[in-house]
């Protein structure tokens, strides 16, 4: 009996569980597409090389799934809440409480077993994407990936889970409620009394706001510098807090202050409109202050995902510049020589150059000296010579450098950088070299050094070499770097045991690794946001959609006062557009800063090739996939909303 009935109001009900439906369906797509790339050859064998990709996707789906469990029973008892006079009858007619929990399971288990099935359906789309994306981020060619069990198993037991988390509040409000309850009205919304104060609260909150997000900024900018997020996180987790701030603030004052505008209020509809908005808004201050900091995390890890990705591009150069570095310390034995090194090459790609170079020190702190906790590091002053050094910046295709009597400082880390040699002056071979400035642009020869020293050649004679290298260029740019690695690695026997070493640097081992990194995080944003978006917009759907019984009986009275189809459509666009644009324009906006943050950025950095214009455009890109998700949610809504509110038949009655 219960199934029949339940099969019957699923669809009598589809319309009002249309958004739930929409949001199960796309929460289960996309977790369906994200188990199966976790679970792909491809994604397994860079697990190996890092254990942060498999923990990456671990982490999202569990967050992604906590998020939508929240929303899905949010949406589930806002549909119950529709319904509350129909429960109420259920009771009046003798069936129990009992029964109705049962009917309600019965019915969205029955939406969800349907949405998982849409939801997967659309899932093998969404994965070959997930998978082209991912391999275009690689730069390797696309092929169609196989669908793991694992992944399809997991995803029908999160699904399950998430339904049965969704569904609990529902049947412990099912559980408690009482008939007078479920057949009495709603409470009457009420317009916001104060609208001047908070009118002048909102201005003052929005001037805290501007003055946090410049000290952000300047946070941000100091952190790149310095390589120190402490305080930027701190600031960051302020500017949330001031963002929820200034929407509860506006949300409480912008419909009551433009109803004080006699000449607005009096145009056509917009009296209904602003009424209805402001009672609106007043109750729902906290709920559009939470979604618009969602929104805003959501653009904002999203573009810091593509940003990173940006980054790791440009940085692979600079990390390797030749296919193959190598660099073995002098005061240490090794199993594996550097003519050996070589021969283990050779298996791999034929070598078509090879520039050798060294590294001179006496063993003293000279220079190094100057920075903070040299000691602690057992750093001593490492010297390259300047025609060694132009060698192999010719190699990578930079300009050489000439020294005069001088030394020139290379480092990747920018707190050395910053330190100030101007008073240190070193004396070599009867000479005295002064500092010529400090670097960080040039690409790393020196890998496990954290700075070195340029001189001219003269300065390094007859001093002791502590290093040995040679950068080697192959003819296979792209050999099994996994496999060459492990031929290259050397096992050391220490006090805590076995531990792996290794002197050699390989580019195309880097890549896979930065690039693999960069796009289980574009991906992992992508998901994130997109789940974060999709529940945001749920949540504003099913709001809008609960007070239709209100919005009913207000048109029915424009009706009859003479308003035809077309302008009651006008005013509840204006309305739900109203309602749905406040917590979305603020994080749309947002792209631009962000943006802007990521030029300066990448100048900080000196990474070539990176300019303010693709930053820019990163952030487009993602302003307009979300103002996409956006319109679908806000058009499906606005269809359900008409077909419920406009009155067009005699009497002011609703004909759908």
């Amino acid at each position: 009996m219960f199934g029949k009935l339940a099969f019957r109001n699923v669809c009598r009900q589809i319309q009002n569980y249309l958004i739930y439906f929409i949001t199960v369906s796309l929460s289960i797509a996309l977790l369906f597409a994200v188990n199966n790339l976790s679970y792909s050859d491809r994604i397994q064998s860079l697990a190996d090389m890092s254990s942060d990709i498999s923990s990456m996707f671990t982490m999202v789906t569990v967050l992604s799934c906590i998020v939508t469990a929240l929303v899905l029973s949010y949406a589930a008892g806002f549909m119950l809440k529709l319904r509350r006079r129909e429960f109420g009858m259920y009771l009046t007619l003798g069936m129990t409480r009992r029964n109705i929990q049962t009917l309600f399971v019965c019915e969205t288990g029955l939406l969800s077993a349907l949405a998982m099935i849409v939801g997967m359906g659309a899932g093998l789309v969404i994965f070959q994407l997930l998978a082209a994306l991912f391999a275009s981020i690689l730069e390797i060619p696309f092929t169609i990936s196989a669908y793991s069990v694992q992944g399809i198993l997991l995803t029908v037991i999160v699904g399950t889970g998430m339904f049965l988390l969704s569904t609990v509040a529902s049947l412990r409000y099912l559980k408690k409620v009482t008939v007078s309850d479920l057949l009495k009205e709603e409470a009457v919304e009420k317009t916001e009394k104060h609208p001047v104060l908070w009118c002048t609260i909102s201005v003052l909150l929005l001037a805290v706001f501007l003055i946090c997000l410049m000290i952000t900024y300047q946070s941000m900018m100091a952190a790149f510098r310095n390589q120190d997020g402490v305080q930027l996180l701190l600031w960051l987790a302020v500017d949330l807090v001031m963002v929820f701030l200034v929407h509860f603030a506006l949300s409480r004052t912008l419909a009551g202050m433009l109803l004080r505008n006699q000449k607005l209020k009096n145009r056509g509809t917009n009296t209904v409109v602003l009424r209805g908005l402001s009672g609106k808004m007043n109750m729902n201050a906290l709920l559009i202050g939470a979604l618009a900091t969602l929104l805003v995390f959501a653009i904002a890890m999203t573009n810091v995902a593509f940003g990173e990705k940006n980054y790791r591009d440009r940085t692979i150069e600079k990390d390797c510049p030749y296919d193959v570095m190598a660099l073995y310390d002098t005061a240490e034995g090794q199993d594996i020589s550097l003519e050996e090194g070589r021969q283990i090459l050779e298996k791999y790609s034929p070598i078509t150059d090879q520039l050798d170079f060294q590294f001179y020190s006496l063993g003293e702190t000279t220079l190094c000296s100057s920075i903070m906790g040299y000691e602690e590091m057992g750093w001593t002053d490492q010297y390259m010579p300047l025609s060694q050094f132009n060698q192999l910046l010719s190699g990578c295709g930079y300009e050489p450098i000439s020294l005069q009597r001088e030394y020139l400082l290379i480092t990747d880390v920018q707190g050395i950088c910053d330190v100030d040699f101007s008073g240190k002056t070193v004396s070599l071979n009867g000479e005295t070299y002064s500092w010529a400035g400090s670097r960080m642009d040039f690409p790393d020869f020196a890998r496990r050094l954290w700075m070195y020293f340029v001189v001219p050649d003269d300065a390094i004679a007859n001093m002791p070499v502590s290093a040995n290298g040679a950068a080697y260029t192959l003819e296979n740019h792209r050999p099994d770097s996994e496999a060459m690695l492990s031929d290259l690695t050397e096992y050391v026997e220490t006090e805590e045991g076995m531990e792996e070493t290794c002197n050699y640097a390989i580019k195309e081992y880097i890549r896979i690794y930065s690039k693999a990194n960069a796009g289980v995080l574009i991906i992992g944003a992508l998901y994130v946001s997109t789940v974060f978006v999709c529940m945001a917009l749920a949540i504003l759907s099913v709001k809008t959609l609960s007070v239709l019984e209100d919005e009913r009986r207000r048109f029915a009275i424009l009706y009859r006062l003479g308003a035809d189809t077309r302008m009651q459509k006008s005013a509840l666009l204006r309305q739900t557009g109203a309602f749905f644009l406040i917590p979305f324009a603020f994080p749309i906006l947002m792209t631009v800063p962000i943006g802007v943050i990521f030029k300066k950025v990448y100048e900080i950095w000196n990474l070539p090739g990176l300019s303010g214009i693709q930053a820019m455009q990163t952030a487009a890109v993602i302003a307009l996939v979300i103002t996409g998700i956006y319109v679908l949610y806000y058009f499906i809504t606005y269809r359900i909303a008409c077909n419920h509110v406009i009155c067009s038949g005699a009497g002011g009655q609703n004909p759908f």
